[in-house]
This record gives structure tokens, C-alpha cells and sequence, in this order.
């Protein structure tokens, strides 16, 4: 007797078709990255052909490798940076979320007991006092 709501084939078709999507991405972006590099390269090289018609080859191709490595130091700045703001939007999150769980936890502990709730705002009061000291510091 087969069940009233097929939820496996549901679930496997949903997976399958999630399967096919991440590889035809996968394909598009394998095809994107290879045009990318296919254009850098053909940019370094009409960097170097120009500096080679004022100076000799060798400097339009250290010209070229010199521009290269400026601009992987800059990516690497960049992302460097974008990475530093995604840890600092995280940690506000963290913070957030701890703080809306200690409020409901405290607000819980208050309904069903006066000793602990009182006991918890001693301790919860101290932790965010030795935070703000070693802001502070």
C-alpha cells in the first residue's frame, strides 16, 4: 500500500532537481571563470606589446608581471577588508542573539521564581560589567 502523500519522491525529485541546478552553476561559472582568464591574459599581453614598442620586450613583460602582482595586492586588500566587515556584522549578530536569549531566559526564570531571577540578574549584571571594563581598557 503505497502512502497518501508521497514525501521520499517528493524529497528525491526536489534533491535531483537541486543536484542539476548546482551543476549546470558550477558549469556557467567554470565557463565564466575560463572567458575571465582568457581576457586577463589577453589584456597583460597588449600591456606588455605597448611597453615593448617604447622599450625592449623584457620590460613590457616585467611591466606586465609587475601589473599583476599590483593588482592581486589589491584583491587581497579588498577581501581582506570585505572579510573584516562580515566578522564584525557577525559578531553584532552573535551579540543580538545572546542578548535576546538572556532576556527571555531571565524573563522565564522570573515567572517561576523570584530567588533564581534575582540571582541571575546579579550575575547577568556583573558579566556586562566586566565587558564594558574591558572595553574600556
Amino acid at each position: 500500500m503505497s502512502p497518501a502523500f508521497p514525501l521520499t519522491s517528493l524529497a528525491s525529485a526536489y534533491a535531483g532537481a537541486k543536484a542539476r541546478q548546482i551543476r549546470r552553476d558550477a558549469i556557467l561559472y567554470g565557463f565564466i571563470g575560463l572567458m575571465a582568464l582568457v581576457v586577463c591574459l589577453a589584456l597583460f599581453s597588449a600591456f606588455a606589446v605597448f611597453v615593448a614598442q617604447s622599450h625592449d620586450i623584457l620590460t613590457g613583460l616585467l611591466a606586465s608581471a609587475g601589473l599583476a602582482v599590483v593588482l592581486a595586492l589589491l584583491a587581497l586588500g579588498i577581501r581582506s577588508l570585505l572579510r573584516r566587515r562580515a566578522r564584525r556584522r557577525m559578531a553584532t549578530t552573535v551579540a543580538t542573539s545572546a542578548t535576546a536569549l538572556s532576556l527571555t531566559t531571565a524573563s522565564g526564570l522570573i515567572s517561576r521564581n523570584k530567588t533564581a531571577a534575582i540571582l541571575t540578574g546579579i550575575v547577568l549584571g556583573a558579566v556586562a560589567g566586566s565587558m564594558v571594563r574591558s572595553e574600556r581598557s
